[in-house]
């Protein structure tokens, strides 16, 4: 399932805009260099001639990181003050992961639409946001939830259902996240 929670523009191509790649948060759940983190910068790059940046490698003219602090999904009002006041970014492109467990364990009202039946067996939602730094706005907000379910036809050893020769081929949460990025960037294509 995918949702275009805000989409008020396409990916600005000028060639003089900056963008900030912010790869997904650490955790247990999704490191800095897992394939999804490394597909988000490489779509960036394949896709615009401008100069993307990440966390790293946008620094100073002395060759200290510009944004040390840790950039969270939902960026605080005071972190957008700084990016106008301090940085000549146009663009700052963020990501987050929650696996099944996280959105069913929550209490927060935001995810109550994304709560995973009983029975499923692996699941994940990935939030995509690009941020346009200089009008302060969300140019672009989409999610895309994933989940393979516990079916009575299903039979793990032929990993296959009874009834027909479907066949199951995302498993984990690993999979499903790699799924969701990919429909999030055809999508934003």
């Amino acid at each position: 399932m995918i949702e275009d929670l805000w989409f008020t523009s396409q990916l600005d191509k000028n060639p003089n805009v900056k963008y900030l790649i912010n790869t997904t948060q650490k955790s247990h759940f999704a490191r800095r260099n897992d394939f999804y983190n490394q597909h988000l910068v490489d779509f960036f790059k394949d896709e615009l001639s401008q100069e993307i940046y990440d966390k790293s490698n946008y620094k100073d003219s002395l060759g200290r990181m510009i944004v040390p602090y840790i950039l969270d999904y939902n960026l605080p009002k005071e972190y957008k003050a700084l990016f106008q006041q301090k940085t000549d970014l146009d663009y700052v492109v963020l990501t987050k992961i929650l696996s099944a467990n996280e959105i069913n364990n929550s209490n927060l009202g935001q995810y109550r639409h994304l709560k995973y039946r009983s029975n499923f067996l692996a699941g994940s939602v990935v939030f995509f946001k690009i941020i346009d730094v200089k009008n302060n706005t969300t140019a672009l907000e989409i999610s895309c939830k994933s989940a393979v379910y516990d079916d009575l036809d299903f039979n793990f050893e032929t990993n296959s259902f009874e009834d027909d020769v479907r066949i199951a081929t995302h498993q984990s949460e690993k999979q499903l996240i790699k799924k969701c990025f990919k429909s999030i960037l055809r999508r934003i294509k």
